[in-house]
C-alpha cells in the first residue's frame, strides 16, 4: 500500500465520522433539543440550568482554542444516553410544563444541543 491510498483511506474514514455525528447531532436536535431549548426561553430557571452544563461540557471537551469538535460532542451525547438509560432513565422528552422539572440526562442533552448550534463548535477538518 503506498501513503496515498492509506491518506485517502484515513480522510474517508474521517468524513464517515463526520457525517455519523452529524446524524447525531440531527437526531438529539429533533428528539430534544428543539422543544427543550423552545421551553427554556420561557423557563429562566431551565435556561440556567442549560447554561451550567453547556459551560461543564465545553470545558471538558475543548481543545486548546475553546473549540469544541462536533464528533466529539456527538460522541458525548451518545455516552450520557448510554449511561443514563443503563440506570433507567426513559429518554422520552417532558412535554407541556415538565420542561421545568427536567431530569438531570435531560438537560446535559439539552446543553449538547445548545453547543452544536453554538460558533464554538468547530466543523470537523477536511
Amino acid at each position: 500500500m503506498d501513503l496515498a491510498d492509506g491518506a485517502g483511506r484515513r480522510d474517508s474514514l474521517a468524513d464517515a465520522v463526520a457525517r455519523a455525528a452529524e446524524v447525531a447531532l440531527t437526531r438529539w436536535a429533533e428528539r430534544l433539543g428543539q422543544a427543550g431549548l423552545a421551553a427554556a426561553r420561557a423557563l429562566p430557571g431551565l435556561l440556567a440550568a442549560i447554561d451550567q452544563h453547556a459551560a461543564e461540557v465545553r470545558d471538558a471537551l475543548a481543545d486548546g482554542d475553546g473549540q469544541v469538535a462536533r464528533t466529539s460532542l456527538a460522541a458525548y451525547a451518545d455516552g450520557v444516553s448510554d449511561t443514563a438509560t443503563q440506570h433507567g432513565w426513559d429518554s422520552s422528552a417532558p412535554s407541556g410544563s415538565d420542561w421545568s422539572r427536567a431530569p438531570w440526562p435531560v438537560v446535559r442533552l439539552l446543553a449538547v444541543c445548545q453547543l452544536a448550534d453554538a460558533p464554538s463548535v468547530a466543523p470537523e477538518p477536511t
